[in-house]
């Protein structure tokens, strides 16, 4: 039985997987085209409780090349709250630079704001991936509809508000229009916006 990949390697960065549960099933998402990224197979039979979280990371931690870890894995890490926030808690305190990839639903999921509790992510990098509620759901067909585009740049205020630095990102598949215009929403709300590469499951360096 192969050995659960609760902490993963890529480009000599930490990356955290916790939980394959998400609101959204987007149409360019890597679980369509493969079990996981670059050998690492992402599908849990279990979420992972914060200790064995820290125990994976040691067995890596002799790898780095980074001091970021990254909470990035096969479903929304904020679907797992309890244990991202513990396990936020102590890379921070052991000095690492954390960040939170997000669809930006997590306030939704929990039916609570959740950025004032994000205190220990330096950045918290939510996914745009459209400029209009409607291409929104297209794209992500998530279970809260046309209503999700609008909780997902609220969350997007409420984790500025919080202090904490928000970056949008969108992926490249969308077209130079939408990219265009997820611009414009981003400058409106004083937002970063970054344009990530496709990556399917043929993963291939990416230092992002």
């Amino acid at each position: 039985m192969q050995a659960e990949n609760f902490v993963y390697l890529l480009d000599g960065k930490a990356y955290i997987n916790l939980t394959n549960r998400c609101s959204n099933r987007c149409s360019f998402c890597i679980r369509n085209t493969g079990d996981g990224v670059a050998g690492n197979t992402l599908w849990l039979a279990k979420e992972p409780t914060a200790q064995e979280v820290i125990g994976a990371f040691e067995k890596v931690k002799p790898y780095l090349q980074s001091d970021e870890v990254v909470f990035c894995g096969y479903g929304e890490p904020t679907d797992a709250l309890d244990v991202l926030l513990e396990c936020a808690e102590y890379f921070k305190s052991e000095g690492y630079t954390t960040r939170l990839n997000t669809n930006g639903l997590g306030s939704a999921d929990n039916g609570k704001n959740i950025a004032p509790l994000l205190k220990d992510f330096d950045v918290v990098s939510i996914s745009l991936n459209a400029p209009t509620a409607k291409k929104y759901n297209a794209v992500t067909n998530s279970k809260y509809g046309d209503g999700a585009l609008d909780q997902v740049v609220d969350f997007a205020r409420q984790v500025k508000r919080a202090g904490i630095k928000a970056v949008f990102t969108v992926v490249d598949v969308i077209g130079d229009e939408d990219i265009a215009a997820c611009k414009r929403l981003a400058e409106n709300e004083g937002i970063e916006l970054r344009v990530r590469q496709y990556i399917s499951d043929n993963y291939e360096s990416n230092k992002d």
